[in-house]
């Protein structure tokens, strides 16, 4: 992973060994039609250090 790097959800995503965002979100039990959901798996991600 790059720190210095803007991701965005998806490539932030297959970085961490995820197929795509909806995938991530899902290992969560998340869902990607639930803004509260999508916005939690933002902060996951960086929490993981992605800055998405």
């Amino acid at each position: 992973m790059s720190p210095s790097r803007t991701w965005n959800t998806d490539s932030a995503s297959k970085d961490a060994g995820f197929r795509n965002f909806k995938h991530f979100l899902e290992s969560y039990g998340l869902r990607i039609y639930n803004d509260d959901d999508v916005q939690e798996g933002k902060e996951i991600l960086k929490g993981m250090g992605y800055d998405v």
